[in-house]
């Protein structure tokens, strides 16, 4: 647990800050992050709408990516050992992304 979030001041003056620079640190959990997904206008024209639906879907909970994460570095797991991990045990998530179809030769292939 992080805490409660110490405010954008105390983010933006202080924790992002080189340790000389802030004097006076404040607790603080995390601030929000936004990640993008970005494909170029090459995928775009030639993926189709299946494609593109897929990545307009994918969005990772953050407690599921920090599992995730967590479980990589305990285990010192590369990206396709998480892959597995995360499609093994994350299909609650996963399977939004995907049609039914797709799905089930997924976890068939697992």
């Amino acid at each position: 647990d992080m805490g409660a979030w110490g405010g954008k001041d105390n983010w933006d003056k202080c924790i992002v800050l080189p340790e000389q620079e802030c004097g006076d640190p404040k607790a603080t959990s995390w601030t929000k992050s936004e990640v993008y997904t970005i494909v170029t206008d090459n995928f775009k024209n030639t993926a189709g709408s299946a494609g593109m639906d897929y990545f307009k879907k994918r969005t990772y909970p953050g407690p599921v990516m920090n599992s995730m994460l967590v479980w990589m570095g305990e285990n010192q797991a590369e990206g396709a050992d998480a892959a597995i991990e995360f499609l093994t045990n994350q299909e609650d998530v996963w399977s939004k992304w995907v049609s039914s179809e797709a799905a089930a030769k997924i976890k068939k292939a697992l």
